[in-house]
């Protein structure tokens, strides 16, 4: 009992430290508006039952959500330009 106590304390904290990264990432995107514009086009889609462009916009979101450095490219505020 002892020993699956143990296991079940360090899953919860092996758990808790992992999953870090990837929550610092999504509550720190500046700009989530192009994100949310692609989950929404993934919504209508599905809707019109055209699953090859579904299939087309998740692959996109999936790759955004791989890559960092694209993520950062994608919801960076835009300079304003005179």
């Amino acid at each position: 009992m002892y020993i699956a106590l143990v296991l079940f304390i360090s899953r919860i904290i092996r758990g808790a430290v992992t999953n870090q990264p990837l929550d610092v990432i999504i509550s720190e995107i500046p700009n989530p508006d192009h994100l949310l514009k692609i989950c929404l086009d993934i919504y209508l889609v599905r809707e019109a039952h055209d699953f090859v462009l579904e299939q087309d916009l998740y692959a996109k979101l999936i790759f955004l959500f791989r890559s960092p450095a694209t993520l950062i490219k994608w919801t960076r505020y835009k300079p304003k330009q005179d």
